[in-house]
């Protein structure tokens, strides 16, 4: 009897402690405005990149539950919108090159901070990928709205599931660019993670476990090095990615159960066969996150308009690292779709 209660005291404990420790996570302090262009500035300049600071306009979406933070990188009026979805913990700015040079070739971009990330509103790491793909497709509109209705999506990593996931529910879009690609029915989404040989026998009982991410349950956090190996990624950028995402002020170090939960089982509004926005698909052959033939089987049940750009010796953070390599191509492929 004792022990039992002994047991009982510690699962209560742990389960204190795991709470008190999500709480302080998605309640990360957010910069005010003011330090948050100091650090932008800072960071640029420590990269090198110290001119491309202030080469954006911000502006606030207000959507009454949630503000957006949002970066114009602005071309000249009349050309054509893309809206940049940024990757998992981080935020539209880390992008700022890709986006300065992409506006270059004629394009106005718009990245955004989604929900729960950078400046935007709401809890740190609280989020599900189709509330990503809602604050998308919110952008989307915005950008129609602003420019015209001659607007793609891209995005990397996550970013780049939220803009397949947009290819499948906004049919006014021209054409897509993903970096990284996730079906739901595509076999081998445990692939995605640190310990797939953990995660697969898991998979099967996902979609009985939503009422439980759902619940408060569904918030508690893990960091995200938990999941992600990131000693394994590199980048010229950010040359130790684990500290960095400790250290940053506007990244998120932790995400939700109910997030990792909606990764591989929230549904697309169409299949990959019926999605008929054009589609480009980015892949480094170096990516230690997305295997190259999962990402190749998903490609290859696209029947619409696509293009598969692989960088054969670039790692998993290509957007960052290879944008004078993957700019040119982008650019053409998009203003070939918008012609159309």
């Amino acid at each position: 009897m004792k022990r039992a209660t002994k047991a009982a005291g510690a699962a209560t404990a742990c389960m204190a402690g795991w709470a008190a420790y999500s709480y302080a996570r998605m309640n990360k302090r957010v910069p005010s405005e003011k330090e948050a262009r100091a650090y932008a500035a800072s960071l640029l300049e420590r990269v090198g990149m110290g001119d491309l600071y202030g080469t954006w306009e911000e502006e606030w979406l207000d959507l009454g539950d949630r503000r957006l933070a949002l970066y114009h990188f602005r071309s000249r009026p009349g050309d054509p919108a893309v809206v940049f979805v940024p990757g998992t913990s981080v935020y539209a700015l880390l992008y700022t090159e890709f986006m300065h040079k992409l506006s270059q070739q004629g394009f106005n971009v718009v990245g955004f901070d989604p929900r729960g990330h950078g400046m935007s509103s709401g809890k740190r790491g609280v989020y599900t990928l189709s509330l990503l793909v809602e604050d998308a497709l919110a952008v989307i509109d915005h950008a129609v709205a602003a420019y015209g209705d001659r607007v793609a999506v891209s995005g990397s990593s996550q970013g780049g599931m939220v803009a397949f996931y947009c290819a499948a529910a906004e049919p006014r879009l021209k054409a897509a660019v993903c970096h990284n690609v996730i079906a739901p029915d595509q076999p081998g989404n445990e692939r995605m993670t640190r310990r797939p040989g953990m995660f697969r026998p898991l998979m099967p009982l996902l979609p009985a476990l939503k009422p439980l991410m759902d619940s408060p349950f569904g918030r508690l956090m893990i960091p995200v090095s938990l999941y992600l190996d990131l000693k394994a990624e590199t980048s010229r950028l950010v040359p130790d990615v684990g500290r960095f995402l400790k250290e940053d002020p506007l990244a998120v170090n932790a995400v939700s159960l109910c997030a990792l939960h909606s990764l591989p089982t929230t549904p697309m509004a169409r299949k990959v066969e019926e999605i008929e926005v054009p589609v480009m698909v980015v892949h480094a052959g170096k990516d230690n996150i997305f295997p190259e033939d999962y990402v190749r089987a998903v490609y290859g049940r696209l029947t619409c308009e696509k293009e598969f750009l692989y960088l054969a010796d670039a790692p998993h953070l290509v957007m960052t690292d290879y944008v004078d390599e993957i700019v040119p191509h982008v650019s053409a492929w998009l203003k070939k779709m918008m012609e159309r």
